[in-house]
């Protein structure tokens, strides 16, 4: 039982996910760890629903100390950054709205980010829910990291995702937390900072939670243009950079190795402008019939996408989605 530690600040941006912040707030309150070690954090980034009424609800039942932050509405960054600033505790342990905890999640990150003498990030398990394996769900295993040994492991830092992870405040405060102008990927950016003053990254399976986010195509292919957007952004602002993430992210610039670069080529006369909506609309018939040959079109129709808003924004245009039916 943990009784000496100091308090741990979860930080909750949420937006429009009032139905499911029930579940996670519920989760929090039935956590193994002691209510008086912890504290919850949600940052209402311009909902429209009934996020405060929910947060207020759930403030008044005094379980747990749950503070309410109103957002600006800019990005999960600036979210979280707000959150931060809020918060009280030592070390910092980032849930999204849609991010269930098992009941021991948050005593594991406080017993294990004690185990360490030097400043580390904790990233537990994230699985998808289970009653989201359906074909109408559009992603399913994008926050997991294929990693199924459940001891604790040292892995690069590009592998960080937010949902489910902790770290020292101190340490996200020397880096200057998150890049608020980034409305993607800013997870990974704010990793790059950290690795370079010395952070470790771990997983840890054992540490779990559950994802429950319904996405239809036409959100995930929207995320897809805000990752290129987003890669875009950061293209410009590390240079050093750029050849990582041209090759991460698939998008076409100078730093492209020739052989890359002439498979980008061929990969445009099959998948572009003209081609897309037909791809989208095979991609969908074959959802109940081959799911894995409709998920491989779906990941080709999102990287169009990233790659066309990262030329577009590279550009300093304005990035316009095609109208199609999906």
């Amino acid at each position: 039982m943990i009784q000496t530690f100091p308090e741990i600040s979860v930080i909750i941006p949420c937006k429009n996910r009032g139905e499911v912040l029930e579940k996670t707030l519920t989760a929090l309150e039935n956590q193994d760890c002691p209510a008086d070690l912890y504290e919850v954090i949600v940052v209402d980034d311009q909902s429209t629903d009934t996020t405060a009424e929910i947060v207020k609800q759930y403030s008044a039942q005094g379980k747990i100390k749950l503070e309410y932050v109103r957002g600006s509405g800019k990005s999960a960054g600036d979210a979280r950054n707000r959150g931060i600033a809020k918060s009280t505790g030592d070390i910092l342990l980032f849930m999204d709205a849609d991010t269930i905890p098992e009941p021991d999640v948050v005593e594991k990150h406080l017993l294990m980010q004690y185990h360490y003498d030097a400043p580390v990030c904790i990233m537990g398990e994230v699985k998808m829910a289970g009653e989201l394996d359906t074909p109408d769900q559009a992603r399913l295993w994008e926050t997991r990291l294929k990693l199924n040994d459940e001891k604790c492991q040292q892995v690069d830092w590009w592998k960080y995702r937010t949902a489910n992870t902790s770290i020292l405040k101190v340490a996200v405060n020397a880096v200057g937390g998150f890049n608020d102008a980034l409305v993607a990927a800013e997870d990974k950016e704010l990793a790059c900072r950290l690795a370079k003053i010395g952070v470790t990254f771990y997983y840890a399976g054992e540490i779990s939670a559950t994802h429950y986010h319904p996405m239809n195509l036409n959100g995930y292919l929207e995320k897809g243009a805000l990752y290129g957007k987003a890669v875009a952004c950061w293209y410009k602002i590390n240079p050093e950079l750029r050849k990582q993430l041209v090759l991460r992210y698939g998008v076409f610039a100078p730093e492209l190795p020739v052989i890359k670069r002439c498979n980008y080529l061929v990969r445009s006369l099959f998948i572009n402008r003209y081609t897309i909506p037909a791809l989208i609309r095979g991609a969908q018939g074959l959802r109940h019939v081959w799911f894995l040959g409709s998920e491989i079109l779906y990941k080709s129709a999102f990287q169009f996408f990233t790659r066309q808003a990262f030329n577009s924004f590279l550009k300093g245009e304005e990035f316009n989605k095609m109208s199609f039916e999906v």
